[in-house]
């Protein structure tokens, strides 16, 4: 049974003093970009059967473990794990890069055990993972995921004017990008799906764009700065 991995990203709690960080490793309720739904209760078993050989690895490295787990639970949003980092020199650099920014997301690296496909729609629900270890990576694999850790309105704000948080200019290519994914995230949700085979549940918690400004408005905004950017 070969690994699967899935990325998310997060917002990161870092404590340099105590060599620490928190976060979401996974996320429950929404289809990620590999038209897979991790269900909540995923994890309940392996936390409960496996924890003490769940690793904190440095991008899927099996060969550079950075730290453990201090804690891993689920709860409505996800998995939430917090973990302590050795003080090698790479467990440094990564919680540096965590504080800094820039490295932003977490991924799970696990076997699935149990799952359910939907031939009608290819969504494959997975109802039971094996949690090898989870690793700060550089790249998510979910563009969802990516932009619903946007951390304030003043980000948002500034991602539709072209520029980043601090008024540089962001790269043409990168904001057409992040656009095309923000439109996929405001895309209408339809309501809750339920097949003979299993039930498709729809996220229940709020986005940051659902939180900061009405659809709407964001559509308007977005359709400016495409017609700025000559159309994408």
């Amino acid at each position: 049974m070969s690994m699967e991995i899935k990325s998310f990203a997060f917002e990161s709690k870092v404590d340099l003093d105590k060599n620490t960080f928190e976060g979401y490793a996974a996320a429950f309720g929404n289809i990620d970009s590999h038209n897979d739904i991790i269900e909540q209760g995923a994890f309940a078993k392996t936390l409960k059967e496996a924890a003490k050989r769940i690793k904190v690895l440095w991008q899927h490295d099996f060969y550079s473990p950075i730290g453990l787990p201090m804690q891993m639970e689920e709860d409505s949003k996800g998995l939430y794990v917090k973990a302590k980092i050795s003080q090698t020199t790479q467990g440094k650099d990564a919680l540096i890069l965590m504080k800094d920014g820039v490295i932003n997301e977490l991924s799970i690296g696990y076997n699935t055990i149990k799952h359910l496909m939907d031939e009608d729609t290819g969504v494959r629900t997975l109802k039971e993972l094996k949690l090898l270890e989870f690793s700060p990576v550089t790249w998510a694999s979910n563009d969802m995921a990516t932009i619903t850790s946007a951390k304030n309105n003043r980000q948002l704000e500034q991602l539709l004017k072209g520029l980043d948080v601090e008024g540089n200019e962001i790269p043409e290519e990168l904001v057409k990008q992040a656009i095309k994914s923000l439109q996929a995230l405001v895309r209408p949700v339809e309501p809750t799906k339920v097949t003979h085979k299993h039930t498709i549940v729809e996220p229940s918690n709020h986005s940051i764009i659902e939180d900061t400004q009405s659809i709407k408005e964001l559509m308007l905004e977005m359709a400016k700065f495409r017609k700025r950017l000559g159309g994408i």
